[in-house]
């Protein structure tokens, strides 16, 4: 952070008694404080900073002076992700080597893997991993919230909170679900968000389905902002509510449209763009944030109104606009020559002072750096047998019928169902010709592998089986499978690599994927990642499934975030029922 030293030093700048140590002259400054593209401007850099903007900046140039005329290009401030999951597929490195070349230099992020992997001493590890970049990487502290009771001891105590919240590497709490906050008996979430208000820091919210007094009660309990606006009415019902409304568009859910009924009709100050995460196929692909910035400004919103969206609204929204969001004397010196006026894809990127990425490429290092070795121990499983995996046959169940997980369109979402199961030497079997396949989740925290077998509907497969460790809010093994035999070796080998994913078909292993950091996250290069990725979904589809992302739809088996039954190693959560049940 600034102070009195570099207050002296930037306002000796501005008056021109120092020099600059870099000038960017003859732009059009994106002024996102008025709303207005001024032409004739120049910047003066100090170190990391900012210390003059005006239309003539020579008198804080000597020859020592780098100078960059801009052509009469947009000076514009640097984009920050307001809402991402870092802690997840990737080094931090290979990351931002894709990343940084988009404008973006900060990132706002989420950090729940690490914190199922270790807890607090994840949520430390992952700050190490952040430390010393070009860019700005802000952590939020997980709430820790999950269906499974294993993984919810890995909860951060309150003094853990106070110490993470005095690291000014972390800005606030991460996302918690509503549900937990105002309906759950246990009040250590609405704890952490008094303890995190009273630090003076930012509060994420999750409020998908919440409504009229559940929202004011979310509200009242301190939530500021909610990334799960799905309608136009949405966004209305939270800004009416004095939230910040972030706007979706990533792998999870593309909803950038629903600003467009409202754009000419609101003050759009309290709306913020954000992706929500990426995968490694689309990060390599695409342009992460900046698809998003262009598809809005293409869609018809002003650039200006884009930018501020991803610049000023968010530094407001997490209480960091004296020192970034805009270009102005005494901020970060983060800001991106744009070629004109609509197109969004920065020549230049500066970060801290420093060109950090010139023509789409980084011009910056960016080493990798150690993993404690805890992180790399963190699957606590013996391996299974085939025969650990069997489902007797209630007899107390005169109709045979057994409960299922039924996966909805779209991957994502599930429902409860019932269906007359296979019965095969006094068990319950897989059926996968009437698409009925087994699915297990093994607790992989407490050393005692605890596990809930049942069944899941709409995964499509014929034959074979897959399993990972690279489960939503959980510290877990999740595993989808049309035979016990072939599910068996997919979580053994998952076992093996301490984290990652399997599949495998008649006793062979088809093909893996490394997630040997916490259970999360890979060291391999993100290319290779993305194509085994590529290989997993290929391959699942040529086994008989339809889903278009088959990974992500295993991923989200265990997760509290998305409706409306989901696995724990006790039994299936309902969400409507608030209970858990056997099949």
């Amino acid at each position: 952070m600034i102070n009195n030293n570099i207050n002296k030093k930037l306002l000796r700048t501005a008056l021109g008694s120092d020099p600059a140590d870099m000038v960017i002259k003859n732009g059009t400054l994106m002024d996102v404080y008025t709303g207005r593209l001024l032409p004739h401007r120049s910047v003066a850099i100090r170190d990391k900073w900012i210390a003059y903007v005006g239309p003539d900046a020579e008198h804080t140039i000597s020859k020592n002076t780098r100078v960059i005329d801009a052509g009469r290009r947009l000076i514009c401030p640097g984009y920050i992700d307001a809402h991402t999951h870092l802690a997840t597929y990737w080094d931090i490195s290979d990351f931002l080597a894709y990343a940084i070349p988009c404008g973006v230099t900060t990132f706002i992020t989420e950090t729940e893997n690490y914190g199922f992997a270790l807890g607090y001493e994840g949520v430390k590890a992952f700050l190490d991993q952040v430390e010393n970049r070009p860019v700005k990487i802000y952590s939020l502290i997980p709430p820790m919230v999950s269906l499974s009771q294993a993984s919810a001891t890995l909860h951060i105590t309150r003094n853990e909170v106070r110490e993470l919240l005095g690291d000014q590497r972390v800005i606030g709490l991460g996302e918690s679900f509503w549900q937990d906050v105002i309906l759950s008996p246990n009040n250590r979430v609405l704890e952490t968000i008094q303890e995190t208000r009273k630090a003076g820091k930012s509060v994420q919210g999750h409020a998908a389905g919440a409504f009229d007094k559940k929202l004011a009660a979310y509200a009242a309990a301190g939530a500021l902002s909610c990334h799960e606006a799905i309608s136009s009415e949405d966004v209305l019902a939270r800004l009416e509510m004095g939230f910040y409304a972030m706007i979706r568009e990533g792998d999870i859910r593309r909803d950038l449209e629903i600003i467009l009924p409202l754009k000419d009709h609101i003050d759009l100050r309290r709306l913020i763009i954000v992706t929500d995460g990426t995968n490694p196929f689309d990060l390599i692909n695409q342009n992460y944030l900046l698809d998003v910035i262009q598809k809005a400004v293409d869609m018809g919103l002003k650039p200006i109104e884009v930018v501020k969206m991803v610049s000023l609204n968010p530094a407001e929204h997490f209480g960091i606009d004296h020192i970034t969001g805009g270009i102005s004397p005494g901020r970060f010196a983060d800001l991106l020559l744009c070629p004109e006026s609509g197109t969004m894809k920065p020549d230049l990127v500066i970060s801290n002072g420093r060109i950090i990425a010139e023509n789409g490429k980084v011009t910056t290092p960016l080493p990798r750096v150690s993993y404690p070795a805890s992180l790399l121990k963190t699957v606590k499983i013996d391996p299974v047998s085939a025969s650990d995996l069997a489902v007797p046959v209630n007899f107390a169940n005169p109709e045979n019928d057994i409960r299922t997980i039924d996966i909805q369109p779209g991957g994502l979402v599930t429902r409860e169902g019932k269906t007359k199961p296979r019965i095969k030497n006094g068990q319950y079997t897989a059926d996968p010709e009437r698409d009925l396949l087994k699915t297990v989740f093994i607790e992989r925290v407490s050393g005692r592998g605890e596990k809930f077998i049942g069944f899941v509907r709409g995964w499509g497969q014929k034959s074979g089986a897959v399993a990972t460790s690279l489960c939503w809010d959980a510290s877990a093994v999740v595993a989808v499978g049309t035979n016990d035999h072939d599910m068996a070796t997919a979580i053994n080998r998952v076992i093996r690599l301490q984290g990652g994913t399997a599949l495998s078909n008649r006793g062979k292993i088809l093909l893996d994927i490394p997630w040997e950091i916490g259970g999360y996250t890979s060291r391999m290069p993100i290319r290779d990642i993305a194509a085994r990725l590529e290989n997993f979904q290929q391959t699942i589809v040529a086994l008989g499934s339809n889903l278009s992302f088959a990974h992500l739809t295993l991923n989200v088996l265990s997760t509290a975030a998305i409706p409306f039954i989901r696995m724990t190693e006790k039994g299936y959560f309902r969400f409507r029922e608030k209970d858990i049940v056997l099949p």
